[in-house]
């Protein structure tokens, strides 16, 4: 058990990012999943509704709360989840691998319920053979529909890439659409009012992942550096996200024909206790008890709770 665990009450709450494990299901085989053996376990229930309610009406401070999963669109109480989030005077996002996305009608009852921002997996970027290695199915299509329906009804992506040896090619196409979805809609990047952010981060060894290269927060750099054409001191130097000092991540801007978008790194390379990230004071997760934990502390926790023998 991690030496480093622990559980707040909602009201003692520290984070500034709560995330919720609002399910274990997914439609998804992905190469890279810290869930690991929990994913689609039908003995792992969904976030309980009347109990979340209960949580974040004790928070002492405004949160960013991140609807995670598994797949957080496949909780069909998504929807009333944010609009209570948005009620309490919280800011509700999610983690999405977007394929419910493709449908304009439910990303449009996401709006109406007050989701502004959502991180969208595309770690093919437009390229369906990277899906099938990553995603373990062809699914650019879905992504790019998901991605474009974010800009036409105004939600903020944030687009996330997991980034090994063999997708490296798919980054700077992947931009290129972003950019060209953004000029269709007239969103204009904006690092204040309207911050789309590219993520590149790197295979964490935790749960179920890829057994090849994860690069470091060095050579993530390196690489950010070459596709914006910029230097590599511009990239490094952005360590201080959301007010933290971190040491795993950094943020940078670069131009493009739509404005100035963001970019940020994440290093997900594990340390001896086997936790990307740890002791993180901004990345919270509510515990099945309805308790605020360290995030990837908690999964560790539960792997071996759950799965002592593997």
């Amino acid at each position: 058990m991690n030496k480093n665990y622990y559980e707040l009450e909602p009201e003692d709450n520290t984070f500034k990012t709560i995330s919720i494990q609002t399910t274990y299901q997914c439609q998804l085989k992905c190469s890279n999943c810290y869930l690991g053996s929990m994913l689609n376990n039908e003995y792992l229930p969904e976030v309980d509704y009347y109990k979340f309610a209960d949580v974040i009406n004790r928070l002492p401070t405004r949160c960013d709360i991140r609807f995670i999963g598994a797949e957080p669109t496949l909780n069909k109480a998504l929807p009333a989840l944010i609009k209570l989030t948005r009620q309490a005077g919280h800011r509700p996002s999610l983690l999405t691998n977007g394929l419910t996305l493709r449908k304009e009608k439910y990303v449009k009852e996401l709006k109406n319920a007050g989701l502004n921002m959502l991180g969208l997996s595309m770690n093919g970027g437009l390229d369906n053979d990277m899906y099938e290695l990553f995603d373990g199915g062809k699914y650019a299509n879905q992504k790019m529909a998901a991605l474009e329906n974010c800009f036409k009804y105004n939600i903020l992506p944030h687009i996330n890439v997991i980034v090994g040896p063999d997708n490296t090619h798919v980054l700077k196409p992947l931009i290129n659409f972003i950019v060209e979805m953004a000029l269709k809609y007239n969103r204009k990047f904006s690092p204040i009012k309207y911050p789309v952010a590219f993520r590149m981060k790197s295979i964490g060894q935790m749960g179920y992942y890829m057994k090849t290269q994860s690069f470091s927060l060095q050579q993530l750099a390196e690489l950010a550096a070459e596709i914006h054409e910029i230097d590599l001191l511009e990239v490094l130097q952005g360590t201080l996200i959301d007010g933290y000092t971190e040491e795993r991540s950094v943020i940078y801007r670069f131009n493009t024909p739509a404005g100035t978008m963001l970019g940020k790194l994440t290093d997900w390379n594990v340390d001896d206790d086997g936790i990307p990230d740890a002791g993180s004071k901004r990345r919270g997760i509510l515990t099945e008890d309805y308790k605020i934990a360290p995030f990837f502390e908690y999964y560790q926790r539960q792997k071996m709770t759950c799965y002592p023998d593997r």
